[in-house]
């Protein structure tokens, strides 16, 4: 079965992303760097499971 995940909060709000069953353990962490003109920003992630049964990466934090 394929899941899907939504990220909430930071600069990944709101994408969708699939799920292989092999990522979809919770607590699972996924950092999204992002490269531009000025400093590198890295926004971490973490995967949790809703009440509902739907995948969600909540925002957790940006390391200094």
């Amino acid at each position: 079965m394929r899941h899907t995940a939504e990220y909430v909060g930071g600069p990944l709000d709101g994408r969708r992303e699939p799920l292989p069953p092999t990522k979809s353990v919770v607590g699972n962490i996924v950092t999204h760097v992002f490269l531009h003109s000025g400093p590198k920003i890295e926004t971490r992630y973490q995967l949790h499971r809703t009440e509902e049964g739907q995948w969600i990466y909540r925002l957790v934090g940006e390391p200094g």
